[in-house]
Parts: C-alpha cells; structure tokens; sequence
C-alpha cells in the first residue's frame, strides 16, 4: 500500500494488484480512527503520520499548537536569568507605593551564541550580568502602576542596549498578594521580538 498526505485530507490508497471481490469497495474514509488485528505495521505508521499531517495543517491554518503561532526563535539560542528577586516600588494601591515589596523576574533572551560557543571569547555574547543589572535598574527604578509597564521596559532597553538580541521574554511575579490561598507568585509574561519595531523605542 502507499500513503498520500495532503493539507485537506489523509488517505490510505490500495495498490491496484490487490485482489477484490465483485462488490464495489467503500470510499476511503479520510479520517481513520482505529486499527485491526489484520493490518500490518506499515498501515499503522500510515495511520500515525495521517493525523500528525493533519495536526500540523491544523496548526499552520489557525496559529494553534505547542508554539502558538510564536516565531521560530523561540527554539533557538537564548540567555537563561530565573528567580531575580528586587525590592520595588510598583502597583496601584498606596501602600505599594510607600512601602514597597519583593518582585520576581524571569528572563530569556534570544540570540545567536555560535560564535561565542567556538571564540570562548565574552565580546562575542551578551553578558547575562549585564541583563541582571539592567533589570534591577527598572524594577528598583521609579514606581509604575502595573506589572505590564515593568515587563515592557525591561524588554524595551533590552533591546535598545543589546542589538545583537532578536527576542526577549520577560516575566514579572509578585509574591505577596492579598488572596485567600497559597501561592508562589501572582504575575504576567510578555514576549517580545525585535521584527515589532521594538528596537526603535526610546527608553523610558
């Protein structure tokens, strides 16, 4: 038997050689949904790569899947900063504002580490200390109002600062939030890249 993938439709065709009886055969059924004790391995797999086809169609028509529509760079190359932990100044209610609290930051920032995996040389990466003394700087910096603001200018001079960085997600927890409940932190996640004109913003 031979198998024909399409972006509509997957179906299992017979080679002609087959022997049939003289009733007509059944229209194939595009959609197969399980197997008998008599088909061979090769239909299995058959099976297995028809809805892996059809799962990927899927995906590329609707932006749906393990990516979510996120571009390519997110499987590549990315400096790691995780648990950076500052006191600040942000929120919306008064007391935020005087007494401040602990945040949490997580960063990943997408670029090319090639060059500098062969060099062994510094200059030809970024500094993940340079990035942990540029967050510091914003969340210890002026007080903002939402967690949103904070993320976007960490990303933002990011950006500004480090050209050679396409991406850059930024994820800004607050561990002590006034609910009923056990948390590690409540926050928000943004993710930015370079192609949003996110490299011509000005500081802020």
């Amino acid at each position: 038997m031979s198998l024909r993938l399409s972006q509509s439709r997957c179906v299992l065709h017979e080679h002609a050689s087959r022997p049939h009886s003289g009733t007509r055969a059944p229209a194939p059924n595009p959609i197969i949904i399980a197997s008998t004790s008599e088909e061979s391995s090769t239909r299995k797999e058959a099976i297995y790569l028809c809805r892996t086809a059809r799962r990927a169609d899927s995906n590329r028509r609707f932006g749906t899947g393990p990516s979510m529509g996120e571009p390519d760079f997110v499987n590549k190359d990315k400096l790691i900063l995780r648990g950076l932990q500052f006191h600040g100044f942000h929120g919306v209610k008064p007391e935020e504002k005087k007494l401040g609290q602990k945040f949490v930051v997580d960063v990943d920032a997408w670029l090319d580490l090639s060059n500098a995996g062969k060099s062994d040389d510094i200059s030809d990466t970024v500094s993940y200390t340079d990035i942990y003394r540029l967050v510091k700087e914003v969340v210890e910096g002026p007080s903002r109002n939402l967690l949103e603001s904070v993320a976007h200018v960490i990303a933002n001079t990011t950006f500004l600062k480090f050209p050679q960085i396409s991406a850059v997600r930024v994820m800004v927890g607050k561990p002590h939030v006034a609910v009923h409940g056990t948390i590690d932190y409540l926050g928000i996640e943004i993710l930015r890249h370079r192609d949003q004109n996110h490299d011509k913003c000005e500081p802020e």
